[in-house]
């Protein structure tokens, strides 16, 4: 497939948009909600609109992965301008900017949360209009993206879950009305609501869901079908299973987690469909190398201007005020001190060319170049963000582990992939230590650095630090967020 066929994803995906503008909130015009979902296009379209608000700028298109969450896991340098970056740096979450962009991400994850309940509430009147295997799909898609945006939310607005489980914390929507929702506990929000969503997500999906025959199908052969397409798009039933290992690691249910890892990494059809990155194909390519490391990627998201991100944020030459970038000589002197034949420092990292010696600019968003004549799987990567990786599913099974040998054995297993050397048995802190490097080198740009510290409630030590020279003692007051003050308004 051709130019042709991913400017029709693009129309896919972004023909949402006015339906998720419909569904913003509760439908006041019953009928036209009636007549959207009385045929199979009209499902399709507002699931379309749903996955295109998680791409929007205040959920996983900036503020959940590569701006306001990395900024607060002290991955960039102070900026030179007194913004909103400034004050987020500085865990200055009264600050009047801060506040609008913590608000407009809980109005928007919330948002969303509603749409997922609209559809799920007209799937069950959805009989004669889709067949068994799209309505329990579509269902499983949607309890599993409802999760995936409550703990989210939970992760960030809510207690440090190491120290406070009982905490109250978010609440959980599961209607498809507005209404005032009281906090529940944290731990009551982990296990009540979102384990049970994931759960019968998992069993939803493990019948219906086309990637366990076909993979991710990232491209569009001739009379197929694009609705069960690009599997990769979707909360699929594989990003579930590595989502369910995520919940049960940050709950600190360890076996669990170790399960869940294992039921991905021992299925062969895993290794099959998510293949690792190719270096051939991105450190020997120049003009479209594929950075994101998409074969990896178990879902993530479809953004269409995210060259944008690059020149906006990352570019030392056309990001002016806005330019993120690490402390001078972290790049190379401490993330990847000693191991710069990582990928990763290869593929992602480039010496600014407006900063004097030390200065890299982070280029893992950098526009590349469309191939003249290859197929489209070759551009996809172009215009995809990561939302859940295989290699975390990896780093959680090395973690959940409790014989240290074997931790290691994980982390060599992605090690290898990132053309990197054994590590050789040492200690529970030598392995912890070379495991949140991992999570530092692999994550920039992803926001999931933040929440492995908060997890942990780890100090970040000078030598994680990409702001400054100091180490941040682990302190409640940063790693809790809080609840915007119209949500505290209302109760």
């Amino acid at each position: 497939m051709k130019l042709r066929n991913m400017i029709w994803i693009g129309l896919v995906l972004a023909c949402g948009a006015g339906c998720s503008d419909f569904l913003d909130v509760q439908p006041k015009d019953k009928q036209s909600e009636k007549q959207l979902f009385s045929t199979r296009g009209g499902f399709y379209m507002a699931v379309n609109g749903i996955y295109n608000k998680v791409a929007s700028t205040a959920l996983y298109g900036k503020n959940l992965s590569y701006e306001l969450v990395d900024v607060i896991s002290k991955r960039y340098s102070p900026l030179q301008a007194n913004t909103y970056l400034t004050a987020l740096s500085s865990f200055d979450y009264a600050d009047n900017s801060v506040q609008t962009g913590l608000s407009n991400t809980w109005t928007e994850a919330y948002n969303t949360i509603l749409n997922c309940n609209v559809v799920l509430d007209n799937l069950e009147e959805s009989d004669g209009i889709l067949l068994t295997s799209e309505y329990r799909m579509l269902k499983g898609e949607m309890l599993a993206l409802r999760a995936f945006l409550h703990f989210d939310i939970l992760r960030l607005f809510g207690p440090v879950y190491k120290n406070h489980p009982e905490a109250a914390a978010i609440p959980y929507n599961e209607s498809a009305r507005v209404s005032a929702l009281p906090l529940l506990a944290a731990d009551s929000v982990m296990h009540e609501k979102i384990q049970r969503d994931l759960d019968e997500a998992e069993s939803l999906l493990a019948d219906s869901d086309p990637v366990i025959e076909g993979g991710p199908m990232v491209s569009l052969e001739n009379d197929q079908d694009v609705y069960l397409r690009y599997r990769q798009l979707r909360m699929n039933y594989y990003a579930v299973l590595a989502l369910k290992a995520r919940v049960y690691l940050y709950a600190g249910e360890q076996a669990k987690a170790l399960a869940a890892a294992r039921k991905l990494l021992t299925d062969a059809r895993v290794d099959e469909y998510f293949p690792a990155v190719d270096p051939n194909k991105l450190l020997a390519n120049q003009d479209n190398p594929d950075r994101v490391f998409s074969t990896e990627v178990l879902a993530g998201i479809y953004v269409k201007d995210r060259a944008d991100i690059h020149s906006n944020y990352f570019s030392s030459e056309q990001a002016g005020n806005n330019y993120l970038h690490p402390r001078k000589n972290f790049v190379n002197m401490s993330l990847f001190a000693g191991e710069t034949q990582d990928y990763r420092f290869q593929a992602w990292w480039r010496t600014a060319s407006n900063e004097s010696e030390g200065g890299y600019d982070f280029i893992k968003y950098e526009e590349i170049a469309q191939p003249a004549e290859k197929g489209e799987t070759e551009y996809f990567y172009a215009v995809f963000m990561s939302l859940i990786r295989l290699s975390e599913v990896y780093y959680i099974a090395a973690e959940s582990e409790p014989v240290l040998a074997d931790k290691y054995a994980w982390l060599n297993k992605i090690r290898e992939r990132r053309g990197l050397g054994v590590l050789t048995v040492i200690s529970e802190d030598d392995f912890m230590r070379r495991l949140r490097t991992e999570y530092l080198r692999e994550f920039m740009g992803e926001g999931q650095i933040f929440f492995m510290y908060k997890r942990l409630y780890a100090a970040i030590p000078s030598d994680e630090n990409g702001n400054d020279m100091n180490a941040y003692e682990a302190r409640e007051e940063y790693y809790v967020l809080p609840l915007p003050s119209g949500e505290i308004a209302n109760r």
